[in-house]
């Protein structure tokens, strides 16, 4: 059952490797394969077979724009979000590129802004009368980095 398995596969290797075929290899040559049946049949010999390779197709790889290469690592985003009442005004304090807080009011939700910071310091809130409030911190890559979800009328995220 071995030997007829053996000989099987090398009967479907010599049928894949169409022997007597031409065949160049990435450098050109022509490329020689010696196939040999497994050490369980005595009456194997070695045959020296040229393998046909089918066309070779140029791939483009795609590189990353010039936008994406000058992503720069510090960027983050603050975010504002929730369930904002009509006629309920939101006002958010943020840390800008310098560490400086600035407040910003009468804010429609969702609020969002990007910035890249000169220190290590992010930070953002938000409060209202009676809406929901949510905020978020995000990296450049998108992940969240601080966040707080739990719907309040004050809101605060650093990290």
């Amino acid at each position: 059952m071995a030997a007829l398995g053996v000989t099987a596969a090398a009967a479907a290797t010599m049928t894949i490797l169409h022997p007597g075929g031409q065949s160049t290899g990435i450098s050109g040559t022509p490329r020689t394969v010696v196939a040999t049946v497994g050490p369980s049949t005595p009456q194997a010999i070695p045959q020296a077979v040229t393998v046909t390779a089918g066309a070779e197709i140029p791939v483009r790889m795609e590189s990353k724009s010039a936008a994406q290469s000058q992503l720069d690592l510090r960027q983050i985003v603050y975010t504002i979000d929730g369930n904002q009442r009509p006629n309920d005004p939101v006002t958010i304090v943020y840390a800008d590129e310098t560490g400086t807080l600035r407040t910003v009011e009468n804010v429609t939700l969702p609020w969002t802004i990007t910035v890249v910071p000169d220190l290590p310091v992010n930070y953002v809130t938000a409060n209202s009368r009676g809406s929901q409030l949510n905020c978020w911190i995000t990296d450049a890559g998108g992940n969240a980095v601080a966040s707080q979800t739990d719907y309040g009328t004050f809101t605060t995220c650093n990290r």
